[in-house]
């Protein structure tokens, strides 16, 4: 029998899908952070370097979906999470919607709030594949932020769940400022080779794949340590899912 290199690269499928009722063309498709790169000096520019080329070809960039100013402000032992109108391109109907200041004991640090910004976005494999998610650290407007991307890190083939953009406010003295296009994070998908080649597309929501994601549904409502579901989530998962969107 002959034996797998794992130093080989492997492709490796990863479906993606945006869940949201409306205005969906607001959302962009993951962007392939390699594709986009400037291109090299020379052959020693950090372009060419085997080791940075090995980890951002499997970097892909999620882009904020709309202009908005968020100010945060401390009133006594409480705090409040104000929008401001001029840096900012949505309805008030539809903030509620997206945005949300946590409740302080969810908070990493009792004097750095931390909000989170819903992206209707969740990732599918039909095969073992870790996603973390990591601040955009190429991109020039994250050192304008007043505070840092909180990331992580789980299994999308068998907790394909929707993502949240969360953000640790250390400096109340300046605004939180996100423009349509920017990078709001990074993902980096690993699988079981040591090695991988990420080939991602949109998906269709099928009724098998919707009936699965109930089951991660409203966990964290129920339980702590959701990610002792795993084994369970495994046993019940279907033996395919990824059903690449036909056009």
């Amino acid at each position: 029998m002959k034996k797998h290199n794992i130093y080989n690269p492997k492709e490796v499928e990863v479906g993606w899908f945006i869940e949201e009722n409306q205005a969906k063309f607001v959302f962009t498709e993951p962007q392939s952070l390699f594709k986009s790169r400037n291109k090299a000096l020379s052959n020693r520019a950090v372009q060419a370097c085997p080791a940075v080329n090995e980890y951002e070809r499997d970097l892909f960039v999620i882009n904020n979906p709309f202009d908005i100013r968020l100010r945060c402000i401390k009133n006594g032992d409480t705090y409040d999470l104000h929008i401001v109108e001029q840096g900012t391109r949505i309805d008030d109907d539809l903030i509620p919607r997206f945005v949300f200041l946590m409740q302080p004991h969810i908070w990493r640090s009792p004097n750095k709030p931390v909000i989170q910004i819903k992206m209707p976005y969740f990732f599918l494999s039909d095969e073992p594949v870790y996603m973390s998610q990591l601040s955009p650290y190429m991109n020039e407007s994250v050192l304008k932020w007043p505070g840092i991307l909180i990331g992580g890190r789980f299994p999308i083939n068998i907790w394909p769940r929707i993502m949240n953009w969360a953000f640790e406010w250390c400096d109340l003295s300046k605004d939180l400022i996100l423009r349509r296009g920017d990078a709001l994070c990074y993902l980096y998908f690993e699988s079981q080779n040591l090695r991988s080649k990420i080939k991602i597309f949109e998906i269709e929501e099928t009724e098998e794949l919707v009936e699965y994601r109930k089951g991660i549904s409203a966990t964290p409502k129920y339980m702590s340590n959701i990610f002792s579901l795993f084994e369970t989530a495994e046993k019940r998962r279907p033996k395919k899912l990824l059903v690449r969107k036909s056009k």
